[in-house]
């Protein structure tokens, strides 16, 4: 064993790693599956390391090859390019033809797609990933090592306008991707010990595209190495794709063609998947597909996620720069009948930190006691901030409207008056300089899985640097306008550790700062849903943030 590897046995041997942690940790570190099965089979464990997730059936019994999925999914709200994209409709039109240099599981351990292999060194500041050899992109040239190297410097590109920069700022720069033979080596600007996560789908931008790639061109077709080429495009309606014949994994895909159909909303695709126009949904919100739950033929997967919902307040002005109020509206919730009214039970209780209980370093509820209802508290709090009466601008979008009530409902036991404005999505989020979700002073967003605390919270929650230090962040969506030094050094510190027990004392030292402060109320984190019906298997039960299509067949 190298010097990692051992570090995970001894963690392992010790109890102080779950089976499933070891797994997350180990795919992550790039350690291979032989290695893996040695420290499992060393610690008593079995020795499979796979990740179960598949749709009905498991996947189990002969494969049918075959036949066309058709998928629902909302329409894009934008041009559909993987540098710019950032939402569901145009994110699942690209996934479906494109790959990344790993995919994560739906248990968050990461699988080797473009890249077979991927290790650190320098502490973590430099990544070396061997990249895949044999593999065609669709127009049947070559993929190589430059043409991934390619797709990092367009995106790390401040010109490029890729919604990954903020993913990638204060960790990979522009110009400090390297070709090495049939390797790339990233050259981080700090160390960073979660860095797969970021060139997975977890970072949705990174497909990786040919070097000559002009953003803008994808709907145009055959761009891309995954199992199937887009054919056709028509906005708002539908994309067609088939089976790519030159894919690079022995066997895949099973189905002839795919359609994607595009829909103005989830409510739509309910009574679609329950007559058969379409065969499973990329995502299914629990508050708009209550009727698929016990619907005959109807399979609903269920995924725990790191998918989260922002109460925001912004610190840095009136009346929510007084700790005071902020905590009054912490205290002032009941968080277990917020996820039973909101999804049925299916959600997670948030303790006000962006440590999702899914990751393997999150605090326990020992460590950072969970925040619970306590009326008389908030009530101080109210009359100690003296402010009696706020605004809770949001979004129409799935659940958070009845959030928003819920809010308002339960805080004015607190003395607390909230009056709503809820607006369309698209006013909510704006453009440019008017950009309401950074700016108003109390609000909700949404914000969908991450595959590592330092992707969720970095962009929201961090410092834009730290003084007399070369640590920096964007902090491009800290929509609470919350800075604190020392938990933005917590957090560069974390993420840059690669032993467990002090990544996982650094995250309790982060995660109660974060709790005590409140820039955020993180109420619950929300279960990924996925229906299907009871004909389709090996569609993954997540993360849904993705679409992963290669294993996927359907019975007769």
């Amino acid at each position: 064993m190298n010097d990692i590897e051992y570090h995970l046995y001894e963690e392992a041997k010790a109890g102080r790693m779950t089976r499933q942690q070891l797994l997350v940790r180990g795919s992550l570190l790039g350690i291979s599956v032989t290695a893996m099965s040695s420290i499992l089979a060393a610690c008593g464990s079995s020795s499979s390391s796979g990740s179960s997730g598949a749709a009905s059936g498991g996947g189990s019994g002969t494969i049918t090859r075959g036949g066309t999925f058709n998928l629902g999914v909302t329409q894009p709200a934008q041009d559909v390019d993987p540098v710019t994209m950032y939402n569901e409709g145009a994110i699942a039109t690209a996934n479906i033809a494109g790959e990344y240099l790993c995919f994560p599981n739906p248990d968050y351990t990461l699988d080797p797609r473009l890249a077979t292999s991927w290790q650190p060194s320098a502490g973590g500041k430099t990544w070396t990933f061997a990249i895949r050899q044999g593999v065609k992109f669709q127009d049947g040239s070559p993929m190589t090592a430059n043409d991934v190297a390619a797709s990092f410097e367009r995106v790390t590109d401040p010109k490029s306008g890729s919604a990954a920069l903020s993913a990638f700022a204060g960790v990979l720069s522009h110009g400090n991707t390297e070709v090495q033979g049939t390797n790339v080596v990233f050259h981080l600007d700090r160390a960073y010990a979660a860095f797969p996560y970021l060139v997975s789908a977890f970072n949705y931008n990174m497909i990786i595209l040919p070097a000559n790639y002009k953003i803008g061109t994808f709907t145009q077709g055959g761009i891309g190495t995954g199992p199937y080429i887009l054919k056709t495009y028509t906005t708002n309606q539908q994309a067609t794709y088939t089976k790519n014949p030159n894919y690079w994994a022995a066997g895949m895909p099973y189905m002839d063609s795919v359609v994607l159909k595009y829909y103005s909303d989830t409510p739509p695709q309910v009574p679609a998947l329950q007559a058969g126009a379409i065969d499973a949904m990329v995502e299914t919100p629990y508050t708009d597909a209550k009727a698929l739950f016990g619907s005959p033929g109807i399979v609903v997967l269920e995924n725990p996620s790191s998918q989260y919902r922002t109460l925001q307040m912004r610190v840095d002005q009136d009346p929510f720069s007084s700790l005071a109020l902020r905590q009054a509206v912490a205290y002032g919730l009941d968080r277990p009948s917020i996820v039973q009214t909101l999804f049925g039970g299916k959600a997670e209780v948030g303790n006000d930190h962006g440590f999702a209980p899914i990751y393997p370093d999150s605090p326990s509820t020992s460590e950072v006691p969970q925040r619970v209802q306590d009326i008389a508290k908030a009530k101080s709090l109210v009359q100690q901030a003296g402010t009696s009466a706020v605004t809770l601008t949001t979004e129409q979008y799935l659940e958070i409207p009845q959030y928003a009530t819920l809010i308002k409902d339960q805080l004015a036991a607190a003395g607390l008056n909230v009056t709503l404005n809820i607006e369309p999505q698209g006013t909510f989020y704006g453009t440019g300089s008017n950009q309401p979700w950074l700016q108003v002073p109390f609000g909700i967003t949404d914000w969908a899985a991450r595959g590592t605390p330092g992707q969720l919270i970095d962009p929201a929650y961090l410092c834009s640097s730290v003084p007399n230090t070369k640590l920096t962040n964007s902090g491009a969506w800290n929509s609470a306008h919350w800075c604190n030094q020392q938990f933005t050094t917590l957090m560069h510190q974390y993420e840059a550790e690669v032993d467990d027990q002090k990544r996982k004392q650094l995250a309790v030292q982060a995660a109660t700062i974060q709790n005590d402060q409140v820039p955020d109320v993180i109420a619950y984190w929300i279960d990924e849903l996925r229906a299907t019906t009871d004909k389709v298997h090996g569609f993954p039960k997540g993360p849904i943030t993705q679409v992963d299509l290669r294993a996927v067949w359907k019975s007769a």
